[in-house]
C-alpha cells in the first residue's frame, strides 16, 4: 500500500468536538475510518486545526476553524476486516426484504434476529453489513467498514423498517435527520398490559447502575442520562380482542410507539417506567409465557426526507408471521387492519395525552 500523503482542509461550520467533526465529514479522506479510527489519526499527528497540531480528539472546535487532514493507511480499517463467508447465515438472510431502493439509499424490513453491524461483544454473528456486503451494493462509508451504509440500528430481536445509505452524501444527510429528529420512527409491540392511557414519557436514560447491560431512567447527567421522549398509544382490534386461538395463551395487548429521540433501549426501558413491558424481553421482563423466543418490537413506519430530492417518503414494514401467530390471528388480517394511515392516525390526538415526566 503507497504510503503517499494528501491534504483537504475544512472549514468548521458548528462548534463541536474535532472527532465527531471529522466522523461526519472525512468518509472520502478517511476512507474506511470508524470513531476510534480517526482518534487513532488524530493522536498520530494527521490533524491540524488553524494550522497547529492538535492530538486530543476531544477537542473543543469554533465555529470557521480551519481542519488540516492527512491522508494516511493509518486510518484505514480494511487490513483488518476479517473473512465473514465461513458464517453467513442464509436463512436469516433470506428473511431480508428489500421495500425500496435507488441510488442513494436501500430501505429494507429486517428479521428478528438478524444483528445490524459486527460489536466486540458478538464476533462470529452474522450480520445485516455482511448481507449488504455481499450483495455487492455501493455503500456509504463515512461509519467506516464495519458500519458500512449503516446510520441507525435494531436491536437484534427487534424487527423492522431500516433505511441503509449506499453513498457518504446520503449517510451524512441521514444522519442529519435523525439527529435533528426531522425523521419519524413508529413502533408495533405486543405487551404483557394495556396501557392505563395514552401517554407521552419524556425521561432521560443512562446506564443502569445494577446491570452493564440494561438502560435505566435518571435525572440527566447522572450515569450518562440524556433527554428522551417517546409517545404510546394502545390498539384495539375486534379481531384480537375476540381471538381466543392463541397457543401461547399470553395476553397480547398490542401498542404502537413514536420515537421523538434515538436512545439505546428507548421503547423498553420508558415502558419499564410505566410497569409495562414487551413480550419476550427477558432483559426488562414481562409477564407471560417463558418460551417466548424473541422480542415482539417491530419498527412499522419510518418518514424521511429523502437525501437528494427533499422529497418525503414514508415506509411501511408488515409485521411477521410470528405477531399474528401469538396473538392468535392470522397475519394477512392483522396487516389489513394495522395499515399505515390507521397507526399514524393514532397519534393525531397526541396534543390532549398525558405527559409523564
Amino acid at each position: 500500500m503507497s504510503d503517499e500523503i494528501l491534504f483537504q482542509k475544512i472549514v468548521c461550520n458548528d462548534a463541536q468536538r474535532l472527532d465527531s467533526f471529522l466522523a461526519r465529514f472525512l468518509g472520502e479522506v478517511l476512507p474506511g475510518a470508524s470513531r476510534s479510527g480517526i482518534a487513532t489519526a488524530i493522536k498520530a499527528g494527521l490533524v491540524s486545526v488553524n494550522k497547529k497540531a492538535v492530538l486530543k480528539p476531544a477537542h473543543k472546535l469554533k465555529i470557521n476553524d480551519e481542519v488540516l487532514v492527512k491522508k494516511s493507511r493509518i486510518s484505514s480499517e480494511n487490513s483488518r476486516i476479517p473473512s465473514k463467508n465461513s458464517r453467513i447465515s442464509n436463512e436469516l438472510f433470506e428473511k431480508i426484504k428489500i421495500i425500496y431502493e435507488d441510488d442513494d439509499i436501500l430501505v429494507i424490513s429486517k428479521p428478528s434476529g438478524l444483528v445490524v453491524h459486527e460489536a466486540s461483544s458478538l464476533k462470529g454473528e452474522s450480520t445485516l453489513v455482511d448481507f449488504l456486503k455481499q450483495s455487492n451494493r455501493q455503500l456509504a462509508t463515512l461509519g467506516g467498514e464495519f458500519r458500512a451504509g449503516i446510520v441507525h440500528r435494531l436491536d437484534r430481536y427487534t424487527s423492522g423498517v431500516m433505511v441503509v445509505a449506499k453513498s457518504d452524501f446520503a449517510s451524512a444527510e441521514l444522519s442529519s435527520q435523525l439527529q435533528q429528529k426531522t425523521a419519524s420512527r413508529i413502533y408495533i409491540a405486543l405487551c404483557d398490559l394495556p396501557l392505563k392511557q395514552n401517554c407521552i414519557v419524556e425521561r432521560a436514560i443512562g446506564r443502569c447502575e445494577n446491570n452493564r447491560l440494561k438502560k435505566a431512567v435518571y435525572p440527566i447527567g447522572k450515569n450518562g442520562a440524556k433527554y428522551a421522549k417517546s409517545a404510546f398509544c394502545n390498539i384495539f382490534l375486534d379481531e384480537v380482542q375476540n381471538s381466543q386461538n392463541s397457543p401461547k395463551k399470553n395476553t397480547s395487548n398490542i401498542i404502537t410507539a413514536k420515537l421523538f429521540t434515538g436512545r439505546t433501549h428507548q421503547i423498553r426501558v420508558h415502558l419499564s417506567s410505566i410497569n409495562r413491558h414487551i413480550l419476550g424481553d427477558v432483559l426488562y421482563g414481562f409477564k407471560g409465557s417463558c418460551d417466548i423466543i424473541r422480542v415482539f418490537l417491530h419498527g412499522y413506519i419510518l418518514e424521511l426526507k429523502h437525501p437528494r430530492t427533499g422529497q418525503m417518503m414514508s415506509f411501511c414494514a408488515p409485521l411477521e408471521d410470528d405477531f399474528a401467530a401469538l396473538i392468535g390471528v392470522d397475519t394477512r388480517t392483522l396487516n389489513e387492519k394495522l395499515t399505515k394511515n390507521f397507526v399514524l392516525s393514532c397519534f393525531e390526538p397526541i396534543d390532549q395525552w398525558l405527559c409523564l415526566s
